[in-house]
């Protein structure tokens, strides 16, 4: 997997590396996270991804349709994955990646024996074919030097942290690199066509929001293309104009999706504030964490000691949480998710389904989903290299913004599709998201996006370019 004029152990290097750091990971979910034992998410997909590989030992063909999405059904998963919290999200997912994420580690535990380094080997080696790609799709638009610009993406560190771990990111990343190596790479078009949609679906699959992120910039740069004259203002105003009248000719739709994104940010606040969620048959009973000392917790069931109002929640369903006025009369109910206040729980403003409270969070949610961690906000260490990371990041932009070189009009148009896609993202992530690690995590390529920005914009030192 070596890179063609780059030193062929620097690969091996890399490699070794990000190994590292995937021992970190898994150290920092077992002894900070779980007490002993690997938690947090990591730890629920390593565990429902053993029950999904058990099923083959079972039934094969059962295995396979739950593999491949072929034949499922809801009393097969009844049947073998009941316990699980990930295969179905119902509703409230278009596509379910954390079933695919699933997917993927079933099938390394055939030949993993259930040691998370194994899967910590893969999830690595997928990450650094991401490093590569996205290395090749950028060096045809900077100057810098080859081996600089490799170390800057192979050591940004949130990225290096979160795509050396067992959730989401190393796929994602892949996916992303993919995706960036198609559009702004300079290889033959039959190439990185297949290259864009390996990226796709590879995006589709494990991180679908960010498609949604990328439809804007998508356009934009279609537009721009396209037009003979005035191309970079035709393109904006053509994405301004599209997005005005889908607002205003389509207001179902438009409730609908400020629906959605309520609801997911109503769920994400009580996962972070935390609370119980208490399975009963056909639907969830929430409670508030300042209820807990009107419950009686035994085991994995709960029951009341006074009468007090709940939320009804519908599994997977974006139907408004309903108050529900419960009965001290001794019944107990199974407890599908328990947790306390996440360390990097933030207040966040509801939307309430409200379009026009969607669009005063605006300045809220990109202060949360780029700057923060602040000083003062809530968090454990794991926040100050979060926070360092964030300041480095602008510290170069404005770099590149002091030392900009003269930018031709396709590196202009470049660049402005690459803010619409940072701008798209953030407000996705702000908007929903009140825990910092989540934050630091889903923003990963935005902070790649303001680096590449920079790579294009400034003008380098002699030192530091190949010219």
């Amino acid at each position: 997997m070596r890179i063609s004029g780059m030193n062929k152990w620097m690969m091996s290097l890399a490699f070794i590396l990000k190994v590292l750091i995937g021992l970190c990971f898994l150290f920092i979910y077992t002894e900070h996270y779980g007490n002993g034992a690997l938690g947090g998410d990591a730890g629920r997909f390593m565990e429902e991804s053993k029950m999904l590989n058990d099923v083959f030992f079972t039934s094969p063909s059962d295995y396979f349709k739950f593999l491949f999405g072929i034949g499922e059904s809801k009393d097969l998963v009844e049947l073998h994955l009941h316990e699980t919290t990930y295969w179905d999200t119902g509703d409230q997912s278009i596509i379910n990646d954390s079933k695919n994420v699933l997917r993927v580690h079933s099938i390394i535990h055939f030949f993993s024996f259930q040691y998370p380094f194994i899967h910590i080997l893969i999830m690595c080696f997928i990450s650094l074919i991401g490093v590569k790609n996205l290395f090749i799709g950028i060096q045809s638009r900077t100057k810098l030097k080859p081996v600089l610009l490799f170390w800057s993406i192979m050591l940004i560190p949130s990225l290096m942290f979160w795509t050396s771990g067992i959730l989401k990111e190393p796929f994602m990343f892949l996916g992303l690199a993919l995706a960036v190596r198609a559009l702004i790479g300079q290889e033959l078009l039959k190439k990185r066509t297949w290259l864009g949609l390996l990226g796709f679906v590879l995006l589709l699959g494990f991180k679908p929001y960010l498609l949604a992120a990328i439809l804007p910039a998508t356009v934009f740069y279609l537009i721009y293309r396209l037009l003979p004259k005035f191309k970079i203002i035709g393109g904006l105003f053509s994405v301004f104009g599209i997005l005005v009248t889908l607002l205003l000719l389509f207001p179902e739709q438009r409730d609908k999706t400020v629906h959605f994104i309520s609801r997911k940010q109503f769920d994400f606040k009580n996962i972070g504030h935390g609370g119980v969620h208490a399975y009963n048959d056909t639907c969830f009973y929430f409670f508030k964490p300042e209820q807990l000392r009107e419950l009686n917790i035994e085991g994995d069931s709960v029951s009341l000691r006074n009468d007090l109002t709940a939320c009804i929640l519908q599994h997977g369903q974006i139907d408004v949480p309903t108050p529900v006025k419960l009965k001290a009369d001794g019944k107990k109910w199974f407890i599908y998710f328990m947790n306390d206040q996440c360390y990097g729980y933030i207040d966040i403003t509801l939307i309430e389904d409200s379009f026009g409270q969607l669009l005063r969070n605006i300045p809220e949610a990109l202060v949360n989903s780029l700057f923060r961690p602040f000083f003062n906000d809530p968090g454990g260490w794991l926040k100050y290299p979060a926070m360092i990371e964030a300041w480095l990041v602008f510290i170069l932009l404005f770099y590149g913004i002091i030392k900009r070189k003269k930018l031709d009009t396709e590196e202009l148009a470049l660049v402005v599709a690459i803010a619409l896609f940072i701008l798209s993202l953030s407000l996705i992530i702000g908007w929903v998201t009140p825990i910092i690690g989540a934050i630091v995590r889903f923003r990963i390529p935005s902070f790649i996006g303001i680096i590449l920005i920079t790579l294009i914009i400034a003008k380098l030192p002699k030192k530091l370019s190949y010219e």
